[in-house]
């Protein structure tokens, strides 16, 4: 094979060429301490490297949601607990002023602290975060969440609220990971307004409905009776469900708008009538508001009478003692004091103070009455529990303050109402405290993630510098091969360049 000059010089320059491409790679990659600069270096731990470094990126970010998740929920929590607070506050109030002790001043004097918990309440249900958004507004964070519709003070309409609601029903979530969000907020509607009254599953109220006007001979709208009543109890939460604000027949089991226990006095032919040892018996019947038309409207569980009335459904609402005697209710015939028997068969079931009046097979429910003498046509209202707010409630408190208590039966309404008072407070904070601890596991959770996504960057991080570090030491002893090659290239590529022919001309 013949060798050429050319050929001699054109070899002798790609060769040089290439060491000084190689020594040029072996220095940028000291320069940048990167095994891998461009893709052709390893084009399988270039794809590699990719791969790793998204990973890492998004594991990066989910850590950055989860300390912002965090950074909301701890301020929600906060919040929570202040209006814990403030509820505390106001449960305290309640027992106090349940003192029979105290005068109508001394409750009234009470009135301005639970309008300052009122404001404080409607505050904290409008608190912000540090980016002004609105913390209980749902999705809609800015947008003010509670408005105040009515005066603190003043009575508000059956069906209405004192304060009005502008958020929406969902949360705001964030994702602190692949496959979980997490909810960093909650809406005020649930936290503050929808809270069910009484123990609830159903209200114990006195006196009768709004709008109710007794017929005679009654005498007083709205007649309550002077006995103490509990929450009641639910014995058969299944069977109480079945029933419905729908009208249904008048038959076993009923639905119903309204069930009211109603009582009735008559003496009991013992003793002088109107004496001292108060010879007076006390009878009670229930009876259903069904809300179907015409006769059937009202039922009475204890005679099976029914009505389009109330009072034609049973006698007790009226007002007038003696009205029990006329139906022969008594079971054991009393005498008068010549030894005559009374006509008797049977009727209303006897009163008797602390034993239940139990419903559980009609309805599932039983309450206590408590009290010695409730009053003749007086009323225990027996309703469904509905959503209420803490607002409506609070105000309920200032209202109840300013009602006059020197009597026994204005004792016992105020009782009975700061015994649903502090029912709704206990079951309010119940509620921010459930909300409280679902937020409270949601930092746990974001906390945690945060602490695994760090591990995960770690071996993410591990990962890359296997793929692209330089090692130095290999790097510096390539380096030096690499120069000694091109300058052996350079030293004999000169030696080589004088052979010719010339020379021997």
């Amino acid at each position: 094979m013949r060798v050429s000059t050319n050929s001699i010089f054109i070899n002798n320059v790609a060769n040089m060429m290439q060491k000084q491409t190689q020594l040029n790679q072996v220095q940028g990659q000291l320069s940048t301490m990167r095994r891998v600069t461009v893709p052709s270096d390893d084009p399988v731990a270039a794809a590699q490297i990719l791969d790793v470094r998204q990973a890492d990126a998004r594991v990066l970010q989910f850590n950055q949601n989860a300390k912002s998740a965090e950074n909301s929920l701890a301020t929600s929590e906060s919040v929570l607990q202040s209006g814990t607070d403030v509820l505390q506050r106001a449960r305290e109030l309640a027992v106090k002023v349940s003192n029979t002790i105290l005068s109508n001043e001394d409750r009234k004097m009470t009135m301005s602290e639970i309008e300052g918990l009122y404001k404080q309440m409607v505050g904290i249900a409008n608190t912000t975060d540090g980016n002004g958004s609105y913390v209980f507004s749902g999705s809609r964070s800015q947008i003010k969440p509670i408005a105040e519709q009515s005066e603190f003070g003043r009575p508000v309409a059956s069906g209405s609220s004192i304060v009005g609601y502008n958020g929406d029903s969902m949360r705001q979530e964030m994702q602190i990971a692949g496959s979980r969000q997490i909810p960093v907020t909650e809406n005020g509607g649930f936290v503050f307004n929808k809270i069910r009254d009484g123990n609830g599953t159903f209200k114990l109220t006195n006196g009768f409905p709004a709008g109710y006007t007794p017929v005679a001979p009654n005498t007083t709208a709205g007649a309550r009776p002077n006995v103490d009543v509990d929450q009641g109890t639910v014995t058969d939460a299944a069977l109480f469900a079945t029933k419905t604000d729908d009208p249904a027949p008048p038959a076993a089991p009923i639905g119903f708008k309204q069930i009211e226990v109603v009582f009735g006095s008559e003496w009991n032919h013992v003793g002088a009538q109107g004496s001292a040892t108060d010879p007076t018996d006390f009878y009670y019947d229930v009876v259903v508001e069904t809300g179907a038309p015409g006769p059937a409207g009202f039922t009475s569980l204890i005679t099976g009478k029914t009505g389009a009335t109330r009072e034609l459904a049973s006698d007790l609402y009226k007002q007038q003692t003696e009205q029990v005697d006329p139906l022969k209710n008594n079971a054991v015939p009393p005498t008068d004091l010549a030894g005559i028997p009374f006509p008797t068969p049977t009727g209303y079931p006897k009163y008797k103070p602390g034993a239940d009046i139990d419903l559980t097979a009609s309805y599932g429910i039983k309450l206590n009455a408590k009290g010695d003498t409730p009053t003749s046509g007086g009323v225990v209202a027996i309703n469904k529990s509905q959503d209420k707010s803490i607002f409506d409630t609070l105000n309920e408190f200032g209202l109840a303050l300013l009602q006059d208590v020197t009597t026994p039966q204005g004792m016992t309404d105020f009782t009975n109402k700061m015994g649903n008072i502090l029912t709704h407070v206990d079951a309010t904070m119940t509620r921010l405290l459930s909300v409280e601890a679902r937020m409270g596991s949601g930092r746990r959770e974001a906390d945690t993630l945060v602490s695994v996504g760090e591990g995960f960057s770690l071996q993410y991080k591990t990962n890359l510098s296997r793929l692209q570090d330089l090692d130095v030491a290999k790097a510096a002893s390539e380096l030096s091969l690499t120069k000694t090659a091109l300058e052996a290239s350079r030293s004999t590529f000169a030696q080589v360049q004088k052979l010719t022919l010339f020379n021997y001309i």
